[in-house]
């Protein structure tokens, strides 16, 4: 039996029977107890279940939609997007991808504070909705390009070539970006493959790279490395970060780890 066919065969029983064990797999598949091991590992790094004693489960997401992932961790990701405010500077350019972090990023650029005249290069709508320049303000704080692709939901952002094609017409002083996972082994990581070819070419695209992690995100399985741990200049976490696993190796890695409100 192929690999992606035992992949999509673990999905579906775990989807039906909310567990599966070695010896289930093993026995109905046909295949080594090492290859079913190697395959839920696999699985797991990817995000798509959870090994436990013995076999598996699926994975208890509680942010399955952009509606809630927006509303989890507020307070964490406004004190992150807040740090993140002490290292730009007036008339940068910078690159943003879709999320819910970088949501709260757009919302914290759009209050008051003294920088102006900001080129944000985006594929999020929502990042460029609340940043498009509204005639009542007085001077200009923001210009905004909106990258071109193929629009989809959840969150509402552009994908694919025509993006990544888009984000080489430019030059950024920084990247903010938001990930699904970081850890010291892997670096940068998106659950999303779209969402990690967009993030990649925004990193290879500018000079400085800051990366904005909730707690949740340190050490959590996903699919596609974006950007390795040695081109990353900053990295933002909040302060429950610091008791999650893996947050010392990272900590020893990057020197320009901060820790918002500290």
């Amino acid at each position: 039996m192929w690999q992606e066919e035992r992949y999509r065969r673990i999905r579906d029983q775990l989807a039906a029977f909310g567990q599966l064990s070695v010896d289930q797999i093993t026995e109905e598949f046909g295949v080594s107890r090492e290859t079913v091991r190697r395959d839920l590992m696999e699985l797991e790094q990817a995000g798509e279940l959870r090994r436990v004693r013995g076999g598996a489960v699926p994975v208890k997401r509680e942010d399955t939609t952009f509606g809630i992932r927006v509303t989890l961790r507020l307070q964490e990701k406004r004190a992150i997007a807040r740090a993140a405010l002490t290292l730009l500077k007036s008339g940068m350019t910078i690159f943003m991808d879709a999320g819910s972090t970088s949501t709260i990023m757009a919302e914290t650029l759009a209050e008051p504070h003294g920088l102006t005249d900001l080129n944000i290069i985006t594929n999020s709508v929502d990042v460029a909705r609340l940043l498009a320049e509204r005639p009542e303000q007085a001077g200009r704080r923001f210009r905004v390009l909106m990258l071109a692709g193929e629009i989809r939901h959840d969150p509402m952002e552009t994908h694919g070539a025509a993006t990544i094609n888009d984000i080489q017409r430019y030059r950024a002083d920084v990247a903010l970006l938001a990930p699904w996972g970081i850890d010291a082994r892997m670096g940068a990581m998106n659950y999303f493959i779209h969402g990690a070819e967009t993030a990649r070419a925004m990193v290879r695209n500018a000079d400085q790279v800051i990366i904005l992690a909730d707690h949740s995100k340190i050490a959590a399985p996903a699919r596609s490395v974006f950007c390795p741990l040695a081109d990353i200049d900053h990295l933002i976490v909040d302060e429950a970060a610091t008791a999650r696993p893996g947050f010392a190796e990272l900590a020893e890695a990057l020197p320009g780890l901060i820790v918002a409100g500290r």
